[in-house]
């Protein structure tokens, strides 16, 4: 019985986890769309600061979802931000131009896994 109490304690903590941040740019300059899935940051941290960007000059729109939309051009898998360990997938679908830099930044700099939803 505790075993099984333990097992549906995990569960439900992986469903705080199974959420998104959609982020939209709202102003008038190049448009900017992209999704970050949560892996493993924990939920307060995950909505407080990662999924609030900090662009000077730039104003946007943030929607929290249950998991990214289809429809990006790549896929950052199992991204990681330098110093710390959390992990996340970060979803992009505003120029798909961008895939060679967003690529590289990807596995040499967020120590994570490109892929295109071609590969699924």
């Amino acid at each position: 019985m505790r075993l099984a109490s333990l097992l549906l304690l995990a569960c439900l903590s992986m469903d705080v986890l199974a959420e998104a941040c959609l982020i939209e740019s709202s102003d008038d300059q190049l448009p900017v769309r992209m999704c970050q899935q949560n892996i493993s940051i924990p939920a307060n941290l995950f909505r407080d600061s990662f999924c609030q960007p900090q662009i000077p000059d730039r104003s946007f729109e943030v929607s929290f979802v249950e998991r990214c939309p289809e429809g990006a051009y790549g896929i950052c898998d199992s991204a990681r931000s330098e110093g710390v360990a959390y992990r996340q997938s970060i979803h992009y679908y505003s120029e798909p131009d961008d895939r060679p830099l967003l690529q590289t930044w990807c596995e040499q700099f967020n120590d994570g896994q490109w892929r295109t939803p071609d590969s699924e």
